[in-house]
């Protein structure tokens, strides 16, 4: 330790010990003199061992080499510029990409005390849903003693203000949902316990900055103002402020008191249902309780609620806790796709060093002559490694500061596409800062360590790590466009082929009749009242009902084993007249008979697996008491999954108890968006309390592609700016050798050479490394492919049109970049390059 602190002592007062031993070193020069001994020594090397002595050399070397490698890297502003362009491009898409990941995933939502909060999801061996009872939620609330609060989230209908007919998204929470987030109203109030805390309070709603920007243009003197919402008069009490951070991502427009539910929903019964799992709760753990503390006891308070309704719990079920406080918990689905992503960013800054890489080669024969006479004077291999080391470290540094504004654009462009929560920052944190770092000094070893080990082993001309770097970055950019060229094949796929019904004419309506407590019966009578009316409305060609119609809000999906294959199944529920309506084809057998049971319909694909070379009718549908009865087999129609083409569909006769969840299909004979305000009327003047929810599926159907779009966009974008970085590569290294061997061909060409056989010689020692790093980079590509099917809709991951689409790009770029610099060679001026031969 005393070492320590004498080295410390040193370095802060260095200068007064410098000044100290020059003093002492000169009065002993002096003493020696006039005692007859005029060789004192070497002064200079005696303060380098007295500094290595004070244990600090190590420092001063370092400081040194930063500052000769600022000089050197100064006389070459071209060579700098396109080195930390180049690094800046595959640094800052890292950047950006861990960015992201950092603001979703790492980074604590800002509400007070982000850390305490905790999500509660119902969970059992075989079954998983992020909602509950609303009463459960109530019996965990008032029991639960290692929860200091819990708040409620219950999804609503989309509603409508006043006499507009754009629906407006709402949610109900319970009255401490601001509090407990610690959320100051941007104008007026928020929900309060005392006064909204009750169903006998007068309504009262909250709404978003952004609503009342673009609804009420931003008019403060809508507080205290009543609006209607579904024709309910309702008081607004507060606007929330600009970037505030609502639990589960995106808020909603409008914010309502959960306990008034009943007022805007008539005849709704989620809040006194015990098997309506309506809400998702989140709950603040008390100061000093762990998560598996409180687990424990909701365990035993969810035995307690087995015991009070036994049909309503799931056997062993408990509630599972997971940190409540961040935009989106990562689950094991997602880790595949993360890890894409990041692999296709890696992509990008493995082509930008091996380019790096090999220019530094390239520039180290010119540095021969320097190198040469360090070697000459005594430097070690060592040192010399370590200051061309320090130059790579230094253009890292400064790839890294230009990569940190680059990835920071780049996030700002991508809020402008994405509808992100306003509250996101894409201002770097500290772990933004630390990641940057890393890359650096990552970077810095792939494209500086090799070459700068070459150079110090006087190696520079040996070609193998050349043709090595040229090989690594031909494969990472095959990686990269094969990717970009599978998405935009899938995009053109999707937008371009019948998705298997008649999307175009179709439109959803929604009555929602389960959320209003329609028997099953009244239900039956109301639709079949809805189905006569819009069926006579002019420009309707057909009526259907559907349980789960396509793109719907809730989709059901069952992951069986087929043949040893897992296949996703999406159930469905429908009438017979559902086929015809929703344009599906009956491709064998026939449709359901009114009142049938047991029966069931299957789509090609599963009909295919399941029963491969057989007749699927008159088949048992296998799985539980296998009594249903294939009746049909029914055109593949990817309803609820547009962008899994290994999807497969199963429907069964709709019966009573179905009716409240069921959804009328209608068909019309132009565009469905004409008969949408006559639907509206008739679902009112049936039921005065009901407002349906009205979708146009050809709009659905677009804004579901429309992220895919995105998708491939962004990945042709990066495979085209890792294709111009190799080019930018390859440009130099061939101008290097052009240059390095002016005379030889100067000396081919006054021989006789033809040009053609000139710019084979010229151009032969890249064919190979460009082609192993082609065949390597489609292996690669044709395995990370897998990742990706599940968004390859209509395209197989190893879609040879892909494949050779984007090897003949990269061929054709990379024999442009090759050939451009390579041209030089013959417009050789011979009387000038031969004139001192």
């Amino acid at each position: 330790m005393s070492e320590l602190f004498r080295r410390i002592r040193y370095l802060i007062n260095r200068r007064r010990f410098d000044a100290e031993l020059e003093s002492d070193m000169e009065f002993h020069r002096e003493m020696a003199a006039r005692a007859g001994r005029s060789n004192f020594g070497n002064t200079l090397r005696m303060r380098e061992r007295a500094r290595e002595a004070w244990g600090w050399t190590w420092l001063d070397r370092l400081v040194q080499d930063l500052r000769f490698a600022t000089r050197t890297l100064a006389r070459s502003p071209g060579f700098t510029f396109t080195a930390v362009l180049v690094l800046a491009i595959g640094i800052g898409v890292n950047v950006a990409v861990f960015s992201l990941f950092n603001m979703v995933v790492l980074q604590l939502i800002p509400v007070r005390d982000p850390g305490s909060l905790v999500q509660l999801n119902r969970r059992s061996p075989g079954q998983f849903t992020s909602q509950m009872p609303y009463l459960s939620a109530v019996f965990y609330r008032d029991h639960a003693k290692s929860l200091s609060a819990m708040m409620a989230m219950q999804g609503a209908p989309p509603m409508q203000i006043d006499d507009d007919l754009q629906p407006t998204t709402t949610t109900f929470v319970t009255p401490n949902y601001f509090t407990e987030l610690g959320t100051p109203a941007g104008y007026g109030r928020l929900f309060d316990s005392t006064r909204e805390g009750s169903v006998s309070a007068p309504p009262a709603a909250v709404l978003s900055y952004g609503l009342w920007q673009h609804r009420f243009a931003g008019d403060p003197s809508i507080i205290g103002s009543v609006i209607r919402l579904n024709k309910k008069p309702v008081t607004v009490i507060g606007i929330t402020p600009y970037a505030f951070a609502n639990l589960g991502g995106q808020g909603p427009d409008i914010w309502l008191p959960v306990a008034q539910q009943p007022f805007f929903i008539e005849g709704s019964t989620v809040l006194t249902d015990p098997s309506a799992s309506s809400v998702r709760m989140w709950g603040r753990l008390t100061p000093g309780v762990s998560s598996k503390m409180a687990a424990q006891e909701l365990l035993a308070l969810t035995n307690e609620l087995r015991r009070q309704h036994p049909k309503d719990i799931w056997d062993n079920e408990f509630i599972d806790i997971q940190p409540g406080g961040h935009i989106l918990l990562l689950q094991p689905p997602m880790y595949s796709v993360v890890a894409m992503v990041a692999g296709l960013a890696v992509l990008i800054l493995a082509v930008a060093c091996a380019n790096l890489g090999g220019l530094l080669l390239a520039r180290a024969v010119t540095r021969e002559h320097e190198i040469g006479i360090r070697v000459a004077i005594g430097a070690t291999k060592v040192r010399i490694f370590r200051q061309l080391f320090t130059e790579s470290l230094v253009l890292a540094m400064l790839g890294a500061s230009a990569g940190l504004g680059l990835g920071y654009l780049c996030l700002r462009v991508a809020f402008t596409q994405f509808d992100m929560p306003r509250w996101l920052n894409a201002a770097p944190d500290w772990r933004v800062l630390l990641f940057t770092i890393a890359m650096a000094f990552i970077a810095a070893t792939f494209f500086g360590f090799a070459p700068a080990l070459q150079i110090a082993r006087q190696r520079q001309r040996k070609t193998i790590i050349r043709q090595v770097l040229i090989g690594a970055q031909i494969a990472a950019s095959s990686v990269l466009l094969i990717v970009a060229g599978l998405l935009v094949r899938a995009t053109q796929h999707v937008l371009y082929t019948d998705p298997g019904f008649a999307y175009e004419q179709l439109m959803s309506v929604d009555p929602q009749l389960d959320r209003h407590g329609y028997t099953p019966a009244a239900a039956k009578a109301y639709l079949a009242q809805m189905q006569e009316r819009v069926g006579a409305l002019p420009g309707v060609k057909s009526v259907a009902l559907v349980k789960l119609p396509p793109m719907n809000h809730t989709i059901s999906r069952m992951d069986v084993e087929i043949n040893g294959h897992p296949v996703p199944i999406y159930p469905n529920w429908v009438e017979p007249g559902t086929f015809q309506t929703m344009g599906i084809p009956i491709r064998l057998g026939r449709t359901f008979y009114p009142g049938e049971k047991n029966v069931v319909i299957v789509s090609e694909s599963l009909a295919r697996r399941e029963w491969p070379g057989q007749n699927p009718i008159g088949q048992l549908l296998p799985g539980g008491d296998a009594k249903d009865t294939v009746v049909g087999v029914a055109g593949d129609a990817h309803v609820n999954a547009v962008n899994d083409d290994d999807a497969v569909e199963q429907y069964w006769p709709a019966q009573l108890e179905d009716m409240p969840d069921m959804v009328v299909m209608v068909r019309a004979g132009g565009d469905p968006g004409g008969v949408a305000p006559m639907i509206k009327s008739i679902s009112e003047n049936l039921d005065r309390k009901l407002f349906p929810e009205i979708r146009q599926l050809k709009l659905l159907y677009l804004d579901n592609v429309s992220l895919l779009d995105r998708i491939a966009t962004i990945a042709s974008m990066i495979g085209l700016i890792a294709v111009l970085v190799a080019g930018v590569g390859i440009i130099g290294l061939v101008s290097f050798s052009v240059s390095q061997r002016m005379k030889e061909i100067a000396i081919r060409m006054a021989l006789g050479a033809k040009k053609v056989e000139i710019l084979n010689e010229v151009l032969r020692q890249f064919v190979l490394p460009v082609a192993i790093g082609l065949v390597a980079g489609t292996g690669i590509a044709a395995a990370a492919s897998k990742v990706l099917r599940k968004i390859l809709f209509g395209v197989d991951n190893l879609d040879p049109l892909s494949y050779a689409g984007a090897i003949a790009v990269l061929a054709s770029l990379i024999l442009l970049a090759a050939v451009l610099p390579a041209r030089r060679a013959l417009r050789l001026d011979l009387a000038k390059t031969l004139h001192y031969e």
